[in-house]
């Protein structure tokens, strides 16, 4: 992050640092260099406290925030003011760790010692326009662990039998890519949204199921889920209600939206007298890029219509339920 500011700072940008973290090997006051911090040397800013008044006040071109899950002079998250401090106009460069991720502290829970104070939520990540993993190798990690620069030395010994076991780190670099990966397709999304783009672009696989109201689709949903699991992907069941639904057929649709949801998928049911192009057109509402549909008795030509629509991605056709059809 300093390092970044002062490359800006250089080339004429207006930076100031508005809250860092110092360390006991004064590292931070070599990086820091004659880089402008908030109140100066001494104020809270130098503690990794911002003062959101005194920054709004200032207004830079650019303000780094070391510690996006810290606080700011009043007690108040600093996630809070960043959008504010966006409005006036600001570039935030910010730093996050991993570890203070709602989803990593969900995901991996006593794996990581003690849960963290201040969380911050996965959908913050959404005000992100660059994000960037800074990363060394666990055995890196362990040597700076191993000589107090991470945590104090009194601490050492703990960290290694929690957040930093090598299976633990192994893990959190996974989610780490993980994530970077899922911010890159949620900004595609919204750049091909707000451009009209409908062709779908393969960052992170999208997998799209078509479900009829038949009995049997259990194992069609299981092989779909593992499909988009292979390909590190999201599935989306959908169904078309064309008409009125018996009570068995709804359910077995009940049934099957459960199923959805215990694989860590979306159920969603369309509206539309025409149930193929209401798959195609949410296909490219959610950008799919793999869809899922089962030779059926019911309305002849929907899959042929369907795969017509869709010449530009990938579907895959799947035998009847072996239980065979409903109405």
């Amino acid at each position: 992050m300093l390092d970044e500011a002062t490359r800006r700072r250089q080339r004429g940008t207006d930076v100031v640092v508005a809250a860092v973290k110092t360390d006991a090997h004064n590292r931070c006051e070599v990086a820091l260099g004659d880089l402008e911090v908030l109140g100066g040397r001494n104020s809270s800013a130098m503690q990794g406290i911002v003062d959101v008044d005194a920054l709004l006040r200032r207004n830079p071109e650019v303000a780094c925030l070391d510690d996006l899950a810290g606080l700011d002079t009043e007690g108040r998250p600093i996630t809070e003011s960043v959008s504010r401090l966006l409005r006036a106009g600001m570039m935030l460069i910010g730093t996050l760790h991993l570890t203070d991720v709602r989803s990593t502290v969900d995901g991996m829970g006593a794996m990581l010692g003690p849960r963290p104070k201040r969380i911050v939520d996965d959908s913050f990540l959404d005000l992100v326009t660059e994000l960037e993993i800074v990363d060394i190798t666990p055995p890196l990690l362990d040597e700076r662990l191993r000589r107090g620069e991470i945590v104090p030395a009194s601490e050492a010994a703990q960290a290694r039998a929690h957040a930093f076991r090598p299976e633990v780190l192994a893990s959190l670099r996974e989610l780490a890519f993980r994530l970077l990966a899922e911010h890159t397709d949620r900004r595609l999304v919204a750049y091909m949204r707000d451009q009209g783009i409908e062709a779908p672009w393969e960052v992170k696989p999208r997998v799209m199921l078509c479900v009829p109201p038949r009995p049997g689709m259990e194992e069609v949903i299981a092989a779909t889920a593992t499909l988009a699991a292979r390909l590190d992907g999201k599935m989306t069941a959908v169904t078309v209600r064309d008409r009125q639904r018996s009570e068995q057929e709804m359910q077995l649709l009940g049934a099957y939206a459960a199923l959805t949801h215990q694989a860590d998928g979306t159920f969603v049911t369309l509206y539309e007298k025409d149930p193929a192009g209401a798959l195609a057109m949410y296909a490219r509402k959610i950008l799919a890029t793999e869809i899922v549909v089962t030779r059926g008795r019911g309305r002849r030509g929907t899959l042929r219509k369907l795969i017509e629509l869709l010449t530009d991605v990938d579907v895959h056709v799947l035998p009847t339920p072996r239980q065979g059809a409903a109405g």
